[in-house]
């Protein structure tokens, strides 16, 4: 037995597209500012603090992974050698040289 299909339930079409900017599609959506360097002992602490978060974060990351089961790390294409080396800048040097091009 074989349900009718129209051929308007088979029928696949493009949403409508338009290449207008979208500051008038989305009024949400704004251009980024430019960013100012902030100076002073304000910036300067605010930059420590911020260090001090993202080194905490990949420090309870780095945690997290010494955790996993070898099979669980190998799920992820990783191995129990590649653990320490995801946060030691001496082995991402070609990752962070390719970031500073951008």
């Amino acid at each position: 037995m074989s349900a009718p299909i129209a051929k308007s339930q088979m029928a696949f079409e493009l949403p409508k597209l338009s290449y207008i900017d979208t500051r008038w599609e989305e009024p949400a959506v704004q251009p980024a500012g430019e960013t100012v360097e902030e100076r002073g002992l304000a910036a300067w602490i605010a930059s420590y603090v911020a260090g001090f978060r993202a080194w905490r974060a990949d420090a309870r990351s780095l945690a997290e992974l010494r955790g996993l089961t070898e099979r669980e790390l190998s799920d992820m294409g990783l191995n129990a050698g590649d653990v320490e080396r995801l946060y030691d800048a001496r082995y991402n040097q070609d990752v962070l040289s390719r970031s500073a091009i951008f």
